[in-house]
This record gives structure tokens, C-alpha cells and sequence, in this order.
């Protein structure tokens, strides 16, 4: 199952990589879906950590290793290690930023293997949730480059956990 989006930033690709690569520990800041992330390992490529756990609400934690860390070229990718269901053989997110002016081009491109007869009856309904899952990440990206702020969905999330947290 492969799963491309694109969208465009309204700042350039210096200032999305802040966010995107250098700031990789910290996705739960501005990414839906995330309630929290922190950083592992010894530094890759100027990164500061090789790998990060994510926790998903109602999913429980995942372990996301860095595969490619490029600064200059503005790619970076990571694979899920740990935490998805067995019927996922494999799952690699790559991110490419491209300069286009003062703005920048941001591609996400999601490849997941399934395995089994499971992985052959969940993978239509996962596509379809995760396509519109990259989308909403992408525009929370877009959203918290461009304002510093988080989307208004990150942001309804981010209440909804310190209202559980109370």
C-alpha cells in the first residue's frame, strides 16, 4: 500500500526542516494523532536522536527508526520498528521538501506492507483512514510552520488531553 500527498508551505524549506528534521523528537507538537513523542538513540546525520517513540492515542506506543536523515536535500525517512499490529510486515514514511521560491513543495509518501489474510482484508479500510491521516498531518505541518502555532485540530487534541490529564 503506498500513499502519496504534497502540499505547499508558505515559508521556505530552511524553516519547514526546522520543524520537520531537526525538531524530529518533537512531532507531537504539531502533528495530529500524537499525544506525545521523545527522542532515543545516538545522533544520525545531525539529527539528535536514530529513533523516536510515539504515543497514539488508542493505539498505544510506536517505535519509529530513522532510515535517512539529508539536510542538504531536505529527505527524511523513518520506518515503523515496533508497536503495529502483526498483520503489518513493513511501514516507511519518507518526506521530501523541494524550494519552489519562497515557498516550499512538502511530499509525504507512506509504504506499508501487510501480510496475511488479515493484512489482505484491513489494508483497503487502512489506506483509506491513513490517506486521510497524511493529509491532515500535512496541513498541521503547513499550519504550525507558517504560524508557530498548532492546527486547530492539534489544538483541540492538545485540550483534550488536559482535560484527561486533570
Amino acid at each position: 500500500m503506498n500513499i502519496k500527498k504534497e502540499i505547499i508551505v508558505n515559508k521556505p524549506a530552511k524553516e519547514v526542516w526546522e520543524v520537520l528534521g531537526d525538531q524530529f523528537p518533537d512531532a507531537y507538537k504539531w502533528a495530529r494523532g500524537l499525544d506525545h513523542s521523545q527522542g532515543h538513540g545516538d545522533p544520525f546525520d545531525g539529527t539528535p536522536c536514530n529513533n523516536r517513540t510515539c504515543e497514539v492515542p488508542g493505539f498505544g506506543k510506536i517505535q519509529e527508526a530513522i532510515r535517512k536523515f539529508d539536510s542538504n536535500k531536505h529527505i527524511l525517512a523513518y520506518e515503523v520498528t515496533h508497536g503495529f499490529p502483526g498483520f503489518i510486515a513493513s511501514a516507511v514514511n519518507t518526506w521530501k521538501l523541494t524550494p519552489q521560491g519562497f515557498n516550499t513543495k512538502v511530499e509525504m509518501n507512506m509504504e506499508m506492507q501487510t501480510k496475511g489474510i488479515k493484512g489482505a482484508i484491513m489494508g483497503p479500510m487502512m489506506k483509506m483512514n491513513l490517506s486521510k491521516t497524511v493529509a491532515g498531518v500535512l496541513s498541521d505541518l503547513k499550519t504550525y510552520v507558517e504560524t508557530g502555532e498548532p492546527s486547530e485540530q492539534k489544538a483541540k487534541e492538545i485540550a483534550k488531553a488536559s482535560m484527561k490529564a486533570a
